[in-house]
């Protein structure tokens, strides 16, 4: 017998609409025009992915961006192997944190790799229409 639970309401968060903000909206045109935009703050100077309105770090606003390399590196990875109601997929899905050097923060995506592994260097794979979200990629790929 299983301990999981499954939730089948749609949520509340599900109701509203966020907006990006000015220093979100560079991130998702970075995307769109295939290019990984970070937030820099003026004061102290971390870079954050994806960038935020105020630093964490000194709780200065953020008005900068920067573009980081597209390289990433794999910080852990999930492989799902069933659907929400327990039934086994066609192919393995790989979930992997993705850091990129010198930046604080990472993205949580889709990888592609015969056999993922914890410090692998990956890199975007982009689609060809992109719309200005982070499905923009559509996973990142061993180097």
């Amino acid at each position: 017998m299983s301990d999981t639970k499954y939730f089948r309401e749609v949520m509340e968060i599900e109701e509203y609409e966020y907006t990006a903000g000015p220093i979100g909206t560079k991130f998702l045109e970075g995307l769109r025009n295939g290019k990984l935009v970070a937030g820099r703050c003026g004061k102290c100077g971390a870079i954050h992915i994806p960038p935020k309105g105020f630093c964490p770090v000194d709780f200065q606003q953020v008005t900068e961006t920067v573009e980081i390399e597209p390289m990433g590196i794999v910080k852990t990875f999930a492989v799902i192997r069933e659907d929400f109601n327990g039934n086994s997929l066609r192919e393995p899905v790989v979930l992997a944190f993705i850091e990129f050097p010198g930046v604080s923060g990472g993205l949580l995506h889709y990888l592609k790799a015969e056999r993922p592994s914890i410090g692998m260097k990956v890199k975007p794979k982009w689609r060809a229409e992109r719309r200005g979200s982070i499905n923009d990629i559509e996973y990142f790929e061993p180097l």
